[in-house]
């Protein structure tokens, strides 16, 4: 999934993609790399489903209720 991008002058855009997958009651975000706080990648994260789709419908508000 593309959750992010940023044109650039050279002919393709930098994307940020990542892998979304559901087990069980946990959503996760794989295919990451960028420094954690000790400096060392964080290749992986993980939700609580219940959380997850709490983030996920108040940012569809937010988005909803913003005039373009």
């Amino acid at each position: 999934m593309a959750v992010a991008t940023q044109e650039q002058p050279a002919p393709e855009p930098d994307r940020l993609t990542i892998r979304v997958r559901l087990r069980g009651d946990t959503v996760i975000w794989s295919d990451l790399a960028y420094p954690g706080p000790d400096g060392r990648p964080i290749e992986e994260v993980r939700f609580r489903l219940e959380q997850y789709l709490g983030e996920v419908e108040r940012a569809y508000a937010a988005l909803k209720d913003c005039p373009n």
